[in-house]
């Protein structure tokens, strides 16, 4: 029994992003237009993080280690202010070069190669398939997801470590052969940052230092709440910098 539910967690727990903005967009949003994907996205890491207690133990998130729990704190400062400098960097070179048009959005749209039964063939839309959400994170859905209140930010914050760092750090870990604890270890950072794909090639790209560097202060202090510590503090000033940018952009428009 203990096998499959970690077979659940592992295959559930890679990629709850997409899982959460697939529920939201087929089903949920289809009754509540208001309600944006990260609610949805914290229940689901809400019950991944719960069952991967159950599994695991809270030996997920510390490993008995001394001085760990003592250097969390600093540690997370330190964190937070390397990877703050890396996103900030990686935004701006990876940013649209002067003088390069805005891509087209509609004609990427229409060039989207269909998946799944629609890829099966052209068939008649009806008026509920074309109401019905495509999924696919646009402007809009980008804009409502990004400007949400502080206290989503930092409850990310937390169960995202408490899961990628605490739970598949600990697996990767936990008497399996080296080699494939190495694999995890590498494809659970890179779904971190490829969790932030619906913003973005520039922000899934800008947020992979911060899940090396979490995983790094996981494994050298024996603690998550290391990383837990500095990605709080980095959802909080990524929080200020959208208040200061809308109200910068406010002040402008009236102006």
């Amino acid at each position: 029994m203990r096998a499959y539910l970690l077979a659940v967690l592992v295959l559930w727990g890679l990629a709850p992003m997409a899982l959460a903005s697939h529920l939201h967009g087929r089903w949920i949003e289809t009754k509540f237009r208001n309600l944006p994907t990260l609610p949805v996205y914290l229940v689901l890491m809400t019950g991944l993080v719960g069952l991967a207690l159950a599994v695991l133990g809270p030996r997920m998130l510390w490993d008995g280690r001394w001085p760990g729990l003592a250097t969390a704190a600093p540690g997370g400062i330190v964190l937070t202010e390397i990877t703050w400098r890396a996103d900030r960097y990686l935004l701006r070179k990876l940013g649209r070069r002067p003088g390069r048009p805005a891509p087209n959005t509609a004609q990427v749209v229409r060039q989207t190669r269909p998946v799944g039964i629609a890829a099966r063939g052209p068939r008649p839309a009806t008026a509920a398939q074309r109401t019905m959400p495509t999924n696919r994170w646009g402007k809009a859905e980008r804009q409502r997801e990004i400007y949400v209140g502080l206290p989503w930010l930092v409850a990310g914050a937390v169960l995202e470590e408490l899961w990628y760092r605490g739970a598949l750090g600990h697996l990767a870990l936990s008497g399996i052969p080296l080699p494939v604890g190495v694999l995890l270890l590498a494809g659970t950072t890179a779904a971190f940052a490829l969790s932030h794909l619906p913003f973005g090639w520039r922000q899934t790209a800008a947020k992979l230092p911060l899940s090396v560097l979490a995983i790094t202060a996981t494994l050298t202090t024996g603690t998550v709440l290391t990383a837990v510590i500095g990605h709080t503090l980095f959802n909080v000033r990524v929080w200020h910098l959208y208040q200061r940018t809308t109200a910068a952009r406010a002040k402008a428009a009236t102006g």
